[in-house]
C-alpha cells in the first residue's frame, strides 16, 4: 500500500514539475515574441527617422529660394540638392497616405516619400505623422503654411508614431520619434 502511495505521489510531483516547465516555456516564448516585435518596430523607427533627417537637413541646400513648396501638418514638399551634384535640384515630398489594408492594425497608414518623380511607399506601420513649423524666433507657424510665410520657416518638428502590424495580447507594440530640425540652408 505504501509503495502505491509513493508511486502516486511521485507521479503527482513529476506532473506538477512538467506543468511548471511547460508554463515557463510558454512564458519565455511569449516574451521572446513580444521583445522581437518591439525591437522590429524600434528598428523601423530608427531607419525612417534617419531617412527623414537626412532629407530635411538638406532642405534648401544648393537651390534658390523658395526652397519650401508646400507645408502642412501631414505634407511637406521642398527642394534641395540631395546628391551634391553641381547644379542638381531635387524635389522631395512627404505625405501621410491611405490606410494600409494588408495590416491587422487599423491605424496603420502609408507614408509616401516622393523624390523627383519616383514615389516610395514607406509602409513602416506609421500610425501618426505630424509636422510643425517654426520661424526664426521659434514661434509656431500655423499650418497650412502658404505664400510668403513659406520663406519664414526656419525649423521643422517631426512627430512620428509607429505600431506593430500584429497585436500582442490585444495591444500593439509601438515607438515614437520627435525632433525639431533646424536645416542650415533655411537660416
Amino acid at each position: 500500500m505504501s509503495v502505491m502511495l509513493d508511486v502516486i505521489g511521485g507521479a503527482l510531483l513529476v506532473g506538477m514539475l512538467m506543468l511548471t516547465i511547460l508554463n515557463v516555456n510558454v512564458n519565455m516564448t511569449m516574451e521572446t515574441y513580444k521583445s522581437a516585435s518591439e525591437f522590429h518596430t524600434q528598428t523601423e523607427m530608427i531607419q525612417l527617422a534617419r531617412i527623414m533627417e537626412f532629407d530635411i537637413y538638406k532642405m534648401g541646400y544648393g537651390v534658390s529660394k523658395p526652397s519650401i513648396v508646400a507645408a502642412d501638418t501631414s505634407h511637406l514638399k521642398f527642394r534641395a540638392n540631395l546628391k551634391d551634384v553641381a547644379g542638381g535640384r531635387d524635389s522631395v515630398e512627404y505625405i501621410l497616405g491611405t490606410p494600409v489594408t494588408t495590416s491587422a492594425n487599423p491605424s496603420d497608414r502609408h507614408l509616401l516619400r516622393i523624390e523627383n518623380v519616383s514615389t516610395v511607399s514607406i509602409s513602416y506601420s506609421v500610425t501618426r505623422f505630424r509636422l510643425t513649423y517654426y520661424d526664426r524666433r521659434d514661434s509656431v507657424i500655423p499650418a497650412p503654411v502658404t505664400g510668403f510665410k513659406l520663406d519664414s520657416i526656419r525649423a521643422v518638428k517631426i512627430y512620428l508614431a509607429l505600431e506593430s502590424p500584429l497585436p500582442f495580447d490585444s495591444s500593439y507594440s509601438g515607438a515614437f520619434y520627435e525632433k525639431i530640425i533646424y536645416p542650415r540652408n533655411l537660416q
